[in-house]
């Protein structure tokens, strides 16, 4: 077999991943191809790339690697580096690999944009309504695109998934399209441990007893201070001295976008998840395999992009916490109440559900030693200063800038950053502008 046959030969089992056994080494020659150790990734920008054949992504840069996962013809990969032997470090759903550059091709560049659905509409794999659904999104939903459409369709990616849609039922955003949070009737909450009663008195059976900061379905007021409510389908009553309503509060109608506004004004659904919550593959301070290292499987990649492009500047970071669950963040701020009340622990701690950790888009980092973690001393630092000129460049912001705290209603918090979208990003960092102020929103 000749050298270039044998190459063509092992690039094709790169693809198939078909098991093979190295017999007569010697005789092969097989003693001028490297398959120990990895080799040197060489630094780039990351770039797209579209796979030409069904392809493995492997743990190395060699058909010897594991397969990490398998992506069908067409699928769109983030490319982060170049190795050795022909192979491409890439990024792909939250995760790293490598895959043959034999089977892939630098997608043609062209503008990304933005563009907003109208209705509720089916992605499909294929542009045909004969192709399967790979997600069904919201009417208001963002979708980018790369592509431009062909006999009426659009390929788009949404939330690191490639599809196709109708372009009967989208728009192109003109930068602000998000949709604000609809407002509820009214957003109560409980300011203290509360007991849910089967009738509006004391002497009524206790159905369920809730935590302090718990979001509360009030249908109607009875009589004696006592406040109708749903819960878990079940019609109930709680005293409404231990309730308070909310003024100005709504619940966001699209928590799954990658733009949702969530602040002390806009809370998420009571006990929503993310669908698709990722283990980061970035450092932190910690080891253990805990929740706060999760993110949405589109903001992972992301933070893992921009931890990479930062180290090659010279500037290492570490993550301090990422996604925070409903129940986490109910037990947390029911502690500070029942230690501190309500109305202080309001001051200081997130709401349950008002918490941008909890949308699995927001991250707080710190520098490489881990010292100044969520701590003022990380603004005067050369991280926070590489985060501040740098982070829209991979899809985030500082969510909470220095003199915006009237606006955001937090304080500067240099280390707290949040994932919207390159478009996004680049535009409220091009402006000098918050979350908010880019949507017109409080």
């Amino acid at each position: 077999m000749t050298e270039v046959n044998k190459q063509r030969f092992y690039k094709k089992l790169a693809v198939t991943g078909l098991a093979f056994t190295l017999v007569g080494a010697g005789t092969l020659g097989l003693h001028s191809l490297n398959f120990t150790g990895e080799p040197t990734v060489a630094s780039a920008a990351a770039e797209t790339y579209t796979t030409t054949a069904n392809l493995n992504i492997r743990s190395g840069p060699s058909t010897s690697n594991a397969i990490i996962a398998t992506v069908k013809q067409g699928t769109q990969l983030t490319v982060i580096g170049q190795a050795a032997n022909g192979w491409l470090k890439v990024s792909y759903q939250g995760k790293t690999g490598y895959v043959s550059s034999e089977y892939v091709k630098k997608s043609a560049s062209s503008t990304t944009k933005t563009y907003v659905t109208t209705a509720n509409l089916n992605i499909r794999s294929g542009p045909s309504t004969s192709s399967a659904i790979v997600v069904t999104v919201k009417q208001g939903t963002q979708l980018t695109s790369t592509e431009q459409a062909a006999n009426g369709w659009l390929k788009v990616s949404y939330q690191g998934k490639t599809g196709y849609v109708s372009t009967q039922y989208v728009k192109e955003s003109t930068g602000s399209s998000e949709p604000a949070p609809a407002p509820a009737a009214s957003v109560y909450v409980a300011t203290a441990n509360l007991n849910v009663r089967t009738t509006a008195s004391t002497s009524g059976a206790v159905m369920a007893t809730l935590k302090a900061g718990t979001q509360l379905d009030v249908t109607a007021k009875a009589a004696n201070g006592w406040l109708k409510i749903t819960y878990q389908g079940k019609v109930g009553y709680v005293s409404g001295q231990y309730v308070r309503a909310l003024a100005g509060m709504k619940v966001v109608s699209n928590p799954e976008s990658i733009q949702v506004v969530v602040n002390k004004q806009n809370k998420l659904p009571e006990n929503y998840v993310p669908k698709d919550l990722v283990y980061t593959t970035i450092p932190f301070t910690f080891k253990e395999q805990t929740e706060k290292k999760k993110m949405r499987s589109e903001a992972a990649a992301a933070i893992a992009q921009l931890f990479a492009g930062a180290k090659k500047q010279g500037v290492t970071l570490l993550g301090v916490s990422a996604y925070r669950s409903h129940t986490t963040q109910s037990a947390l701020f029911s502690s500070y109440v029942q230690r501190d009340g309500y109305d202080k622990a309001a001051t200081y701690s997130a709401l349950p559900g008002t918490s941008e950790h909890e949308t699995g888009l927001g991250i707080d980092v710190t520098k490489g030693d881990g010292t100044c973690a969520a701590q003022d001393c990380f603004g005067g630092t050369k991280e926070a200063a590489w985060l501040d000129a740098h982070a829209a460049e991979y899809g985030f912001i500082i969510r909470y800038p220095k003199g915006k705290d009237a606006v955001t209603g937090y304080k500067y918090e240099p280390w707290h950053l949040r994932y919207v979208g390159k478009p996004v990003a680049q535009a409220i960092k091009s402006k000098g502008i918050t979350l908010e102020e880019y949507y017109g929103i409080k």
